[in-house]
């Protein structure tokens, strides 16, 4: 459930009291579920929150990751259009692009791949599937209805 807005942030609260945020459909902290992603940064030019499908090129943030502790691991990112697709949420179909990202830290030697369901028209991050932590399971995001 959404718990607030704080400018691009949204702040979202789960039935068993996990806490995340996003940015602009990129899941940038989560907090009690075993493994803790503390913080993302970099993310200025990330090409999930552009807008515009400029994917192009590889791209870089760097994380915090708690339990262990581990500050400012480097990811490289290279994104790929996989599919235009048309997905049903609550009875309702949005036109997406679907968009790979494989990730490589290189320094914790964890790579992975992140999915996201971008509306065709908007970018509007509708779904997605993402990593957080090494040896932890992905995140699967859905919205339901589209926030301001």
């Amino acid at each position: 459930m959404l718990g607030r807005y704080d400018g691009p942030d949204r702040h979202w609260i789960s039935a068993d009291r996990a806490a995340l945020v996003t940015r602009n459909g990129r899941l940038i902290r989560l907090f009690g579920i075993g493994a803790d992603l503390r913080d993302t940064r970099d993310i200025e030019g990330d090409p999930i929150a552009a807008a515009t499908f400029a994917f192009e090129g590889q791209h870089r943030r760097s994380i915090d990751l708690g339990a262990p502790v581990k500050y400012g691991i480097p990811i490289e990112s290279t994104f790929t259009v996989q599919r235009r697709e048309t997905i049903t949420i609550l009875d309702r179909q949005h036109d997406t692009l679907v968009v790979r990202e494989e990730n490589h830290a290189r320094v914790v030697r964890w790579s992975f791949d992140n999915e996201y369901w971008l509306d065709f028209d908007s970018g509007y991050v509708w779904r997605s599937v993402q990593h957080f932590a090494p040896e932890m399971p992905p995140v699967t995001l859905e919205i339901y209805k589209r926030d301001a």
